[in-house]
């Protein structure tokens, strides 16, 4: 990683907590600066609402004074656990989601905690959701409790970002002493018979396909042992189901720019809906 800060959004929940560990685990393997930041957004209030009592004048001194005894805590617990590892606090107002975006373009990781999704709150949006498509370094969301024996899963499409994808995946294989998984979803076109022989050869074509980007990848990491499948069935689909029993799935992240592109389905966005381990999502301008 070029720049050795990771950037966790911490608000001292027990997800925030959780990705801190991560973070701090990170850091310790690759010598890298952690940088918890919190983020808050002070209630604003509309006309229609000119009955309720104003707001207090901002910045309020007993909530920054709480946010810093929180970080404080924070601090000191790390230095418990994580003695060697280089720690700073960071405060921002505003929203997490932006906070976090801005703070990417220094960064060569941002983490933040993310619970299982119900579909309405993907639709509606999150933290995680919103960095993963704003940031511009990898994200990842830390939830679950894998083992350290699990692999890493990959998933291996046809865009530029496969590669980068890949080349995260193996990094963290390495230092975790573990295997990759490199999985390719082949969806089915509508209305043709699988065993066909036109399926069978372009099964074949997008096997070499995927062989030949892992080889490249497989070349400067010897060390760590690798499987590629092709499983037909939409990519997000397949990608979920292959991340069960991993400690942490590998996805590109596909930046959208307007609102219409914002609402199609993405393999990111399903496995934040899906996945119960960590995600890790790589942006091509990586």
């Amino acid at each position: 990683m070029a720049t050795q800060r990771i950037v966790v959004g911490y608000d001292g929940s027990c997800d925030a907590r959780k990705a801190a560990r991560w973070a701090l685990d990170e850091a310790e393997r690759i010598d890298a600066t952690v940088e918890l930041l919190y983020a808050y957004e002070w209630p604003s209030y509309v006309p229609a609402a000119a009955m309720m009592p104003a707001a207090a004048v901002y910045p309020d001194t007993d909530t920054d004074d709480a946010v810093g005894e929180m970080l404080a805590r924070a601090i000191e617990a790390a230095a418990v656990t994580h003695p060697g590892v280089r720690l700073r606090t960071r405060v921002e107002h505003g929203t997490a989601a932006v906070a976090l975006a801005q703070r990417s373009a220094e960064a060569a990781l941002v983490v933040v905690g993310g619970p299982r999704h119900s579909a309405v709150r993907a639709l509606l949006g999150s933290t995680s959701a919103s960095v993963g498509t704003h940031a511009r370094c990898p994200v990842v969301v830390v939830r679950g409790e894998p083992r350290d024996t699990d692999p890493v899963v990959a998933g291996v499409d046809d865009s530029p970002s496969a590669g980068l994808v890949l080349g995260f995946a193996f990094e963290q294989a390495a230092v975790r002493g573990v295997g990759v998984r490199a999985v390719h979803g082949w969806p089915v076109p509508a209305g043709r018979d699988l065993l066909s022989d036109a399926d069978l050869c372009a099964v074949a074509t997008e096997r070499r396909r995927l062989q030949a980007v892992v080889d490249c990848w497989r070349r400067r990491f010897p060390g760590v042992p690798v499987s590629t499948e092709i499983l037909v069935g939409a990519p997000g689909e397949v990608l979920a189901g292959a991340a069960a029993g991993a400690q942490l799935v590998v996805a590109g992240a596909r930046v959208r720019r307007v609102l219409r592109l914002a609402l199609r389905p993405s393999v990111g966005r399903h496995l934040l809906q899906r996945a119960r381990c960590s995600i890790a999502l790589v942006h091509a301008a990586r």
